[in-house]
């Protein structure tokens, strides 16, 4: 006989859950895709139904048939970019190379993770965990990397980025290893004579080490680009209403949809016709919901956003409050993920220019008073501190960090440098003028 203790009991327990019906699905699905994007969703919906037809509209109201007026269309020409990536020219030196076969694997796997500047952002341990590869050839791997061009890519740091460029130069001058070593922060605020007595230099020799070291490159893959076409098509416009405060919102698709309900009638239809008639006008119908649905949730969160960003769509960066996701979903009704669809890959057409719709939201710093000030006033205050400086000692993160504070506005150094680095600034041993 079976203990008690063992035994097995089935129990049903009421469990709810949340299920989205497949029209809402569709319509989220609808709502998330670029302009772009739903132009090549429609198109094939429009070769299996004969009952809708897509026409691009030109600037002259024009329709056109053709996808390739997708750029004119919008008022907007496409930008294409050919040039080619960091890592597809990393790739290219790698082939040609004569190292051990798991070496050329490794680096190719370092090269994808390297980011936007050319700095690896893996451990070498991580790395040879993910490729199987042992550490020793890892470490093969990214010699082979710091070997090809260009010079500095694949650097842990700064400083070993612009090792890397000085040590493979056989003309460098003479101290712009120390320089780099031990005294970036000394070039930065223009102390000559203390660096030229640590290093047992004469003024000309300082001179010439820090000329050749401000040649150098602190991020050797932002000359890089990704490939490929890439289409900014602002679907919503904004536009101040005359005499009154406040901004209307219009969302324009670049495209029109026609709906001919009734093209299939033939008055002699057979049944299995009729059936399928009538699933081709329910496909319609439920197409035409869910892009009257896209409509109004895109001009609803717009309008929103305007009504917090009034200032901002006024003034610019400088003025632009603190603003997330959440607030506007608060605003609309809506659920914080439909709000985050409609956002995602959008651009709106302001009186100031096209901007992509999460340009209008910012985090929210602590300011004196408690007032809250968003990140992007902030980096707009840095940018504006770095173009009135003095060339000759520009300032230090930590200068730039004192000068917000004294303006209101707690932030801390490498709250700063972040900031600089998200803005493609360089730091300050870069932006002096020559001696």
């Amino acid at each position: 006989m079976t203990p008690p203790s063992s035994a097995m009991n089935m129990l049903l327990l009421p469990q709810m859950r949340c299920s989205l019906a497949p029209e809402l699905r569709q319509s989220l699905m609808l709502l998330q895709m670029t302009t772009a994007d739903l132009f090549s969703y429609l198109q094939e919906f429009e070769l299996d139904n004969p009952l809708i037809q897509l026409e691009w509209i030109t600037q002259g109201g024009n329709r056109k048939r053709d996808a390739g007026w997708l750029a004119e269309s919008a008022g907007l020409a496409g930008h294409r970019t050919e040039q080619e990536s960091l890592e597809q020219a990393l790739l290219a030196q790698i082939r040609l190379s004569d190292a051990p076969g798991e070496a050329k694997r490794a680096a190719a796997f370092l090269a994808g993770s390297l980011n936007e500047s050319g700095y690896l952002e893996i451990g070498l341990d991580d790395a040879a965990a993910c490729t199987g590869l042992a550490t020793s050839v890892v470490e093969a791997g990214l010699r082979l990397l710091h070997a090809l061009e260009p010079a500095g890519v694949a650097a842990a740091s700064m400083k070993e980025c612009l090792m890397l460029q000085a040590s493979r130069d056989s003309f460098a001058p003479k101290f712009v290893i120390e320089l780099i070593q031990w005294h970036l922060g000394d070039v930065a605020k223009g102390r000559w004579k203390a660096i030229g007595k640590a290093l047992g230099a004469g003024e000309l020799e300082i001179e010439r080490a820090v000329r050749y070291l401000r040649g150098l490159h602190p991020r050797p893959g932002l000359p890089y680009g990704e490939s490929g076409v890439s289409y900014a098509i602002p679907e919503i416009k904004l536009r101040r209403i005359e005499g009154g405060a406040g901004f209307a919102v219009r969302v324009a698709s670049p495209f029109q949809i026609s709906f001919h309900a009734s093209v299939l009638d033939t008055g002699a239809e057979s049944r299995q016709w009729r059936d399928w008639v009538a699933a081709k006008r329910k496909e319609a119908a439920q197409l035409e919901g869910m892009l009257r649905f896209r409509k109004s949730a895109l001009a609803s969160v717009t309008a929103a956003i305007a009504a917090h960003q009034q200032r901002f769509l006024d003034e610019g960066d400088s003025a632009i409050r603190p603003l997330k996701l959440e607030q506007i979903a608060a605003d609309t009704g809506y659920h914080l993920s439909t709000v985050s669809r409609a956002v995602r890959g959008k651009y709106v057409d302001t009186p100031f220019g096209v901007l992509p719709m999460h340009r209008f939201f910012s985090a929210s710093l602590g300011g004196d008073g408690g007032e809250a000030v968003s990140s992007r006033a902030v980096k707009h205050r840095i940018r504006a501190l770095i173009a009135g400086e003095n060339k000759q000692r520009p300032f230090t993160d930590a200068d730039l960090a004192a000068r917000l504070r004294e303006e209101g506005v707690t932030v801390s150094r490498r709250t700063v440098a972040k900031y600089r680095e998200e803005e493609r600034i360089m730091p300050s041993a870069f932006r002096a003028l020559t001696l």
